[in-house]
């Protein structure tokens, strides 16, 4: 048995000389936080302790190779690498660019710099697949999406029926969803 107080350095040394219950003690103390992460950016229990799982998995078939003095980053990095693998593979991007798009809000502010580069570059591949749309479609999303507007106030501005409003938004974020980058991802997951 182990002190509640040793480092997680020494326990990362105890692991890489194949004691299971440094492992152990290492999985209780940061298992959950793991999971937290990965459940706050896919919103799907099931799939976010597999991720969590297949991370510690990985650090104990790699623990030999592991030099890392901050464990808890580099298993949170590990855990943020998987979703982002699942985001680029799965359903979870469609989920997110509909989510980004649905909370817009082009007067975020931030005073992290990576948190702002990637909110640009999120905001750059939305307008360059926004401005690729068909004129209409483009209208109507623009007015939905970034002023605001409601279905209704479209259809009579545009002169056209409600129905084609919504198909016209449907069919933007179909584009969207299919287009756009993994930026997604990693922009909601910095907020």
């Amino acid at each position: 048995m182990y002190k509640e107080d040793i480092s997680n350095y020494d326990l990362v040394v105890r692991i890489k000389n194949y004691d299971h219950h440094a492992f152990k003690v290492l999985y209780d103390r940061f298992w959950e936080s793991l999971y937290t992460r990965a459940y706050s950016i896919l919103g799907d229990k099931s799939l976010a302790k597999d991720i969590v799982q297949d991370v510690w998995i990985s650090f104990w078939e790699r623990r030999d190779k592991i030099n890392n003095d901050n464990i808890e980053g580099y298993l949170l990095r590990a855990v943020r690498f998987k979703v982002y693998n699942e985001f680029r593979n799965s359903k979870y991007r469609s989920k997110l660019v509909e989510e980004f798009v649905q909370n817009y809000n082009p007067h975020i502010q931030t005073n992290n710099i990576e948190q702002f580069i990637q909110l640009k570059d999120t905001e750059k591949a939305i307008f360059k697949v926004v401005n690729c749309l068909p004129n209409k479609c483009k209208q109507v999303f623009e007015l939905s999406r970034f002023d605001g507007m409601k279905n209704e106030e479209i259809a009579q501005k545009l002169n056209i029926s409600k129905r084609t409003v919504e198909t016209h938004i449907s069919n933007a974020l179909k584009v969207l969803k299919n287009n756009v980058a993994l930026s997604f991802a990693v922009f909601l997951e910095l907020f």
